[in-house]
């Protein structure tokens, strides 16, 4: 399945971070760097499903069978320029020297981000996946990660290895971009 990202063309991923208990029970990692794979062209964002390899000392993307522990990207942000700030202009990549902010996710926790992918082959176009996601109260989406992209892939079908994320409702970031809450549905 090929994805495609929609959602944040204006800037990088956002997160919202509606009703988790990570933050409240200490079920966060914060001592492990970004691996290599975030680059310039592929930076870690907020709102990321991550794994984390406590051994290797790394957060890094899920491969197609994984085994390792899942995450939610959701650094405090950094301003790299005083005169375009907002949480869009924040990512980072594995040469900062920073350690990304990562949340063990739970059942029954609740988010909003605009770090989202989807089918391309399904979902050709931004207004089709619109389309699906205005429908979710009577058509049942599911989010899931993404080997390639790292953001939260939207499907008709539950996935079958990782977190399950169900999708509650299409909504909006601080700044008006269009976003997507889910609720982890199982683990």
């Amino acid at each position: 399945m090929a994805n495609a990202r929609f959602y944040n063309d204006d800037g990088y991923g956002q997160l919202e971070l509606n009703n988790v208990v990570f933050p409240r029970n200490g079920q966060v990692e914060a001592q492990c760097a970004c691996a290599s794979v975030f680059t310039s062209a592929l930076p870690l964002e907020n709102g990321m499903l991550v794994v984390v390899d406590k051994a290797m000392g790394v957060i890094d993307l899920a491969d197609a069978s994984e085994s390792r522990p899942f995450g939610l990207v959701y650094t405090a942000e950094k301003l790299y320029d005083r005169f375009a700030p907002g949480l869009k202009n924040f990512y980072m990549i594995y040469t900062d020297g920073f350690y990304p902010r990562v949340g063990y996710l739970n059942v029954g926790d609740l988010f909003t981000t605009n770090c989202v992918a989807a089918d391309a082959a399904v979902y050709t176009t931004e207004a089709a996946l619109t389309a699906a996601l205005v429908a979710v109260q009577t058509t049942a989406l599911y989010g899931a990660y993404t080997t390639d992209l790292g953001a939260i892939a939207i499907s008709s079908a539950a996935p079958t290895l990782g977190p399950v994320l169900k999708v509650v409702k299409k909504t909006t970031m601080p700044d008006g971009q269009t976003a997507v809450q889910f609720q982890v549905a199982s683990l």
